[in-house]
């Protein structure tokens, strides 16, 4: 038909989707060509955070302190634990929790959240999961300020130990991502997930030693204890680093740990890149 628009074999060879190779090594890529994007996320999450809140960032700091604050009344005022330290401990056992729970509660329900975008624009999901994990790491560096008095209340002497806090930290946002990465496919067709894992989190705040350390657990149990829950090791980890103190946990068990967090985090990956695509039908 004269005027009629024609398309070329060569240009429509030539359209395709982005990012759409059921790989991890794709998404891996992906996540390197979007990092502008993931910063922007990242900046805006930081803005709207405490957006129209009078007190701002100062709620990064009030939190785990007032949470602190209760569980020092409760343990060593009421019950008379008498471990000096005690506040530091439960603030550092607080920061790493609060990090690895936001992470993974956002981490999945990042497709059923986002919904809406994701329905409008193509854009590599994963990128949601690394830029709140990005965002979270952000926030609990700044909220780790608050530790900074109780250090010099305790004369506390920083040391080579400081940069467990780091790889702490660093596990905690990965094992967060990789649990996200495995849950949000499945969160999207079965909404169980979410009330599931919110309950598995409560659970697990109290058997992480955050309101004591590894010192009582019995030593014949750490190795399970340990294997179990891996964010023992890592809020272990970030408390030896914030006090200069020798680690509770041997360095197998460490090793153990990073082993198994590693491989949660490939088989998330393949897991989110096999099913990313496919569960959009169901938003």
């Amino acid at each position: 038909m004269v005027g009629s628009p024609t398309v070329s074999e060569n240009s429509t060879s030539e359209m395709r989707v982005p990012y759409d190779e059921a790989t991890v090594s794709a998404t891996i890529s992906s996540l390197f060509k979007e990092r502008p994007l993931i910063r922007s996320i990242m900046y805006r999450d930081l803005r709207l955070r405490y957006h129209s809140s009078i007190l701002g960032y100062l709620w990064t700091l009030i939190e785990p302190v007032l949470l602190a604050s209760a569980y020092y009344v409760v343990f060593v005022i009421l019950r008379g634990y008498a471990e000096i330290r005690y506040p530091l401990w439960v603030l550092t056992g607080i920061l790493t929790w609060s990090m690895f729970t936001k992470t993974t509660r956002f981490g999945v329900n990042s497709l059923v959240k986002n919904a809406g975008l994701i329905q409008q624009v193509y854009f590599p999901r994963a990128v949601l999961l690394f830029a709140n994990c990005g965002t979270n790491f952000v926030i609990t560096a700044l909220s780790m300020l608050v530790l900074i008095p109780f250090i010099f209340l305790y004369d506390i002497t920083p040391n080579w130990r400081i940069i467990f806090v780091l790889l702490g930290i660093f596990m905690s946002g990965v094992l967060a991502v990789s649990l996200g990465l495995i849950l949000s496919p499945i969160n999207v067709k079965y909404r169980d997930i979410d009330h599931l894992i919110g309950f598995i989190l409560r659970v697990g705040f109290f058997l992480s030693p955050i309101m004591y350390t590894m010192e009582f657990i019995p030593e014949k149990f750490h190795w399970w204890y340990l294997i179990v829950n891996p964010m023992a090791v890592n809020i272990s980890l970030v408390r030896s680093g914030v006090q200069g103190d020798p680690l509770l946990i041997s360095s197998q068990s460490i090793l153990i740990a990073f082993s198994v967090i590693f491989v949660l985090f490939f088989l998330g990956l393949r897991i989110f890149s096999k099913s990313q695509c496919k569960v959009v039908k169901f938003l």
